[in-house]
């Protein structure tokens, strides 16, 4: 026994970080902070995270003409960078025909006098090469040691053309020379729907992680690491805020990285991520990545514009983050690793690409036509892996790799046919929560380690941070992978909450796993060293199931703060189902839960209705909505009827708030001021019939999921089979 304890002490000591490097005093100004914490900053000068020309970028909006300024002492070595752009929006459609001439300068003042440090006239609508971001880097060696006020201003010579041109200084910061030792940059990826036992170093025989392997054997590899949720959305949230159920207001990973004057940028594709990150007070700069660029992006793409940007920022310590799709529907890996993995005597209908998600789930395919699908699944892997492998090669060859902390994960993994179905979304079994995670500290420390501890996607941002040597936000829940592991893991909370499949929760501590549904009445409970593929459940009656299940349901009482709120109360005396029903193009339910420990609910497939039933003697719901993109007005109308157990409607009064306002019917509107409340309202039982009483509480909560107000995106996600 002792010697097995002693390993385990050594590889705690190992994964306690080591002083990676001591902060370097490089940015000394930063005009996004500036603007953004000063209460008295001049009119038309705000601080923006915004898209031009293509690029989401975190910034400085100026009205023309607009001018701010702020004092600064230039030090040794000092260089000034920025980008600088302007656009014109008509109707949130970019256009450059409407566009005024302008210009943008950039003075330093002193006692002495003023210098003129950058100077450029734009023209949108006469010059079609304006139409673009400017990068600069002005040298301010001359002006070493001196204190003055740096200003940029906006201004223009003409005034009858449109006032819808604006200008945008992306995150103009001046930076000095290094005081000490570089501290790591970072690069994070999340592969898209990557799971772990498709990855070489997790045991996979086939030949798909070649260079996330590499790095595995030169860091460290937890082999139990587990997401939050099976889909992207909220598992991507999830793992920027280290928050089970995150909000819009929460900060974000890349709060402590914007405030440190790092520079950062996203390259994604994924709908949902830029969609979520960009909305919100945290998106509000400081705190959000200085360049955010998503769309049609496959692998190689994505590879592309992050080698571009490291080589604009080759002498900055710097956090590149990266979200590849092509392990996702639809398949369409290249074919030279379709080769690889393919079978050559396959003669099936599966060709060379594969979108047919329900026909896969509803038991279309046969057994060598499955075949045929993972090939292409593994052969996207593959791709992904070859466009990861040539950042990491980047990195070495410029000398920047040991100077860089990389974390590889996934946001969730794939069912293939484990329990019947395809896709992801559907369950919390393992086949869609484990995932891997790979972590290759600078220098290579630790390399070679296997950690078996529990580690869950709530853990990787103050994990990131930590290793960084950058503060963790108060609000962050998850632990610090880094630190000792003397203590035993939390425990693995998991949600499920998309609209088009049934909402479950779930919870994991060692080998014992609960897995609660809403549209069941009974949870499940697997021991899964004995039933590792979850395939045996059964009706938690030990002391302990009950107590994990008690905790299952406390981890979720944060969501009686969020969104709408139902208690329902009934004279009958037997069973009441409540259905609410959305009116068309008004929005959709998400994010379901019960308020007591009785009663099911389910929404519809398409997310436009909830049933919910339970005893007569109560029982509660909550939910969000979801604005549908179509709904350009106030209101979210929504009915509502009860109904006995032999489907004949029920007497229904309904009372919103605490104020007890009675609608005149059974249809209201879900944005009514009227529901809002700061206390849960009395729901007493009716004299007869059913009484809904109905409520949310003041401020954004409700609206913690992104809004969609594009079709087109709308499509988009459709078509990742994220929304109905």
């Amino acid at each position: 026994m002792l010697p097995v304890l002693g390993a385990f002490l050594a590889t705690l000591l190992l994964l306690v970080p080591h002083a990676l490097a001591a902060e370097p005093a490089a940015v000394v100004f930063d005009l996004v902070a500036a603007v953004a914490r000063d209460e008295a900053r001049p009119e038309g000068v705000d601080a923006v995270l915004r898209g031009a020309h293509g690029q989401t970028r975190a910034g400085i909006r100026m009205k023309i003409p607009a001018a701010v300024g702020y004092p600064v002492t230039i030090p040794a070595a000092a260089t000034l960078r920025f980008g600088v752009t302007a656009s014109a929006n008509a109707f949130m459609v970019e256009s450059p025909e409407l566009a005024r001439p302008l210009t943008v300068r950039v003075l330093f003042s002193t006692q002495a006098g003023e210098h003129e440090l950058y100077r450029r006239a734009l023209d949108l609508n006469a010059r079609p090469g304006d139409r673009r971001w400017f990068e600069e880097n002005i040298d301010l060696e001359d002006l070493a040691g001196q204190t003055g006020t740096i200003r940029f201003e906006t201004t223009s010579d003409v005034e009858d053309k449109s006032k819808i041109t604006l200008a945008y200084w992306s995150t103009p910061r001046i930076s000095g020379p290094k005081s000490g030792p570089k501290a790591p940059n970072l690069l994070f990826v999340t592969i898209d729907c990557l799971r772990a036992d498709h990855v070489g170093s997790y045991g996979y025989p086939r030949p798909t992680t070649p260079a996330l392997d590499a790095l595995a054997s030169e860091g460290i590899l937890f082999e139990n690491a587990f997401a939050n949720a099976p889909m992207t959305l909220p598992s991507v949230p999830q793992i920027f805020t280290s928050r089970l159920f995150p909000s819009r207001e929460e900060a974000l990973l890349t709060t402590p990285i914007s405030e440190a004057g790092i520079a950062s940028a996203a390259f994604v594709n994924n709908a949902w991520i830029p969609l979520w990150l960009s909305q919100g007070t945290h998106a509000d700069p400081p705190g959000t990545f200085d360049r955010l660029i998503s769309g049609e992006l496959d692998a190689r793409a994505i590879t592309d514009h992050a080698l571009a940007w490291l080589g604009e920022n080759d002498d900055q310590r710097f956090a590149l983050y990266l979200h590849y799709l092509d392990a996702h529907t639809p398949y369409r890996p290249p074919a030279e690793w379709i080769e690889l993995f393919a079978d050559p005597d396959y003669k099936g209908p599966i060709a060379s690409e594969f979108s047919d998600e329900e026909g896969a789930s509803s038991g279309k395919y046969q057994k060598r036509d499955q075949e045929k699908i993972l090939a292409l699944y593994d052969a996207g892997i593959r791709y992904i892996d070859e466009q990861l492998g040539r950042v990491v090669d980047e990195l070495r060859r410029s000398g920047r790799l040991d100077e860089t902390l990389v974390v590889i994960t996934a946001d969730h993994g794939e069912e293939f046919w484990d329990h019947g179905s395809f896709f992801h979304g559907q369950s919390l079994y393992d086949e869609l929560l484990h995932i891997p995670l790979v972590v290759r500290l600078p220098g290579q420390k630790q390399s070679g380690t296997r950690v078996q501890r529990l580690a869950r996607g709530i853990d990787i941002a103050p994990s990131i941070l930590d290793w960084m040597n950058l503060p963790v936000p108060p609000s962050f829940a998850g632990e610090r992978l880094g630190r000792s592991l003397e203590a035993a893991p939390a425990d693995l909370i998991a949600t499920a909450t998309q609209a088009q499949f049934p909402t479950r929760f779930a919870i994991r501590r060692g080998e014992r796993k609960i897995i609660e549904s809403l549209d069941t009445a009974t949870p499940l409970s697997f021991t899964l060293g004995l039933d590792p593929g979850e395939l045996h459940g059964t009706t938690p009656q030990s002391a302990e199931d009950l107590r994990l299940l008690q905790k299952l349901r406390e981890a979720r009482s944060i969501l009686r703060e969020r969104g709408f709120q139902a208690e329902v109360r009934s004279a009958t005396t037997g069973p009441v189902t409540l259905e609410i029903q959305g009116h068309p193009r008004s929005g959709t339910f998400l994010t379901l839960d019960r308020r007591s420990t009785t009663g099911q609910t389910v929404a519809s497939s398409d997310g436009r209705a909830i049933t919910a039933s339970g005893p007569a003697s109560g029982f509660g719901l909550r939910f969000d909505r979801l604005k549908d993109p179509t709904n350009l007005g106030r209101r979210d109308l929504v009915a509502i009827e009860a109904r006995n157990a032999e489907g004949a409607t029920l007497p229904l009064e309904i009372l919103l708030g605490t104020t007890a306002e009675r609608p005149d019917k059974n249809i209201l509107d879900l944005n009514a001021v009227s529901l809002e409340t700061r206390a849960d309202p009395d729901c007493l039982p009716p004299p007869h019939g059913v009484r809904l009483c109905l409520w949310h509480f003041p401020g954004d909560k409700p609206s913690a999921l992104p809004e969609i107000r594009d079709p087109a995106l709308r499509e988009r996600l459709r078509a990742l089979g994220y929304i109905q």
